[in-house]
C-alpha cells in the first residue's frame, strides 16, 4: 500500500552537494525523486541482524551495508537506462536508494516503549551508524576509484562565481576531504516506524525523527491503518511533514567552502 506524504527534495550526506527538488517518482521503492534521475534500489532489513538478546550484530550489518553500496555501484555500470537524460544522470550522480527497513520491528521485538525518549535515542544511534557506514564506504570508493562527477559540476559553478586561485585551491581541498562516489545513498519510509504486517499503533509515531538520517524518503507501507480515524491520520501526517521540514534548509552548496 502506498500512502503519499509528498516530500519535495532529496539530499546528500556530502556537504558540497545541494539538496534537489523531487518532482519525479521511482515506483520500485515508492519514492519521489528528481526528474530524469537514475537510481539503483537496494534493501537492508535491520530486523535480520537482531540477535535473541535484542542486540544488533553490527559487524554483519556493516558488511551488508558495504556490500549494498558496492553492488549498487557496479549496477550503475551495467544497467541500460531507458532515456539519454537518465543515463547521463547515472554517470553524473551514481545515485543509490538503499532502503533501510525494520525500525518498528526491532523496537517491538525488544519490548521497548516506542514513546520513550531512551528508545528514540537508541534507534537514532543505530540510524546514524547505518547511514554513516554507507557514507564511509562511498568515500572509500571515491578514493580508490573516482568521485561522482556531480562534485566537479558543483565546483565549476562555484568557481565561475568566485574566479581566483585561492578559491580553486580551497575547493579542491574541500573535495579531497569529503568526496563521495554516490550523491545519494540511504532511503527510509515513515511507515517503517511501525512493526510490519500489523495494525499501526500510533505510539510508534514517536520514532518519526529517525527519518532525518536518510537522504531520501520512500512511502512503502506494509501496515494497516484502517482503524485510524481522520484526525489520527492527519496528526501522523503533520508529524511526518514536520520531520521532513527539518531537512529542507540546505542552500545551493550545503557547506561553505
Amino acid at each position: 500500500m502506498l500512502i503519499d506524504l509528498r516530500p519535495s527534495f532529496v539530499s546528500s550526506r556530502c556537504p558540497l552537494l545541494a539538496q534537489e527538488e523531487a518532482v519525479g517518482f521511482l515506483p520500485s521503492v515508492h519514492m519521489p525523486v528528481p526528474r530524469d534521475s537514475a537510481w539503483v534500489p537496494m534493501q537492508v532489513d535491520l530486523y535480520g541482524f537482531l540477535s535473541h538478546n535484542g542486540d544488533i550484530d553490527l559487524p554483519a550489518l556493516e558488511q551488508a551495508v558495504a556490500s549494498a553500496v558496492d553492488n549498487g555501484d557496479a549496477l550503475h555500470d551495467v544497467t541500460e537506462w531507458r532515456e539519454p537524460l537518465i543515463e547521463y544522470d547515472s554517470w553524473l550522480n551514481r545515485r543509490l536508494a538503499i532502503v533501510i527497513r525494520g525500525w518498528g520491528d526491532i523496537v517491538a521485538a525488544r519490548g521497548a516503549d516506542p514513546r520513550a525518549l531512551a528508545t528514540l535515542r537508541d534507534m537514532e544511534q543505530l540510524a546514524e551508524h547505518v547511514c554513516l557506514s554507507a557514507h564511509t564506504r562511498s568515500m572509500q570508493l571515491a578514493i580508490s576509484d573516482e568521485w561522482c562527477p556531480a562534485l566537479d559540476e558543483a565546483g565549476a559553478e562555484v568557481l565561475h562565481k568566485r574566479q581566483s586561485h585561492d578559491w580553486n585551491l580551497r575547493w579542491r581541498e574541500a573535495v579531497a576531504a569529503v568526496a563521495v562516489r554516490h550523491r545519494n545513498l540511504t532511503t527510509m519510509s515513515p511507515w517503517d516506524v511501525f512493526p510490519r504486517g500489523k495494525r499501526a499503533d500510533l505510539s510508534y509515531q514517536d520514532l518519526l525523527p529517525l527519518m532525518r538520517f536518510a537522504d531520501s524518503l520512500s512511502f512503502q507501507c506494509d501496515v494497516s491503518i484502517s482503524h485510524w480515524n481522520a484526525n489520527e491520520f492527519k496528526g501522523f501526517r503533520r508529524r511526518a511533514e514536520a520531520v521532513l521540514q527539518c531537512n529542507s534548509g540546505a542552500g545551493f552548496v550545503a557547506k561553505q567552502v
